[in-house]
């Protein structure tokens, strides 16, 4: 490679002249790649796209139940018919305060559980009662003075 100056020959990969102190012209591809490196392959073309960060909006957040709100919410709960039908409407309505809906949620859950549990007690004592008056029927002889 010759200096644009002044003519002078350039040393491979210098670059000013030595001669003129200009700086050279800058190097092609091939210059810049001697022997013992090793060749690119730049005819690919690479498509990187980053990925999208996804957007989850946040839900609203409800305003924590008062302790008037609580004290009143269990006095309603203490009317049978009113407390059943108002757990159903809060569990399972559309704009109920998300504190109260899983309040009643779980109250329901309970309601449920205990439900289950008496009538499987009532069952197993109920029978075992049972075959216990009928097992000693003797106390029916001693009602022969009626």
């Amino acid at each position: 490679m010759r200096c644009e100056n002044c003519g002078a020959e350039l040393a491979s990969g210098s670059r000013f002249c030595t001669s003129c102190g200009k700086e050279a012209a800058p190097y092609t591809a091939q210059e810049v790649i001697t022997a013992d490196q090793p060749r690119a392959d730049y005819s690919q073309q690479y498509n990187y796209v980053p990925p999208q960060q996804q957007y989850y909006p946040q839900p609203a957040m409800d305003p924590p139940l008062s302790v008037g709100q609580y004290i009143g919410m269990l006095l309603l709960l203490m009317i049978p018919v009113v407390g059943f039908v108002l757990l159903l409407v809060w569990a399972f309505g559309g704009s109920v305060n998300r504190n109260k809906k899983n309040y009643a949620r779980a109250s329901l859950l309970l309601l449920l559980i205990s439900t289950v549990l008496i009538i499987i007690l009532v069952l197993i004592f109920g029978v075992a009662l049972f075959n216990f008056f009928i097992d000693d029927i003797s106390w029916l002889e001693n009602l022969s003075y009626l």
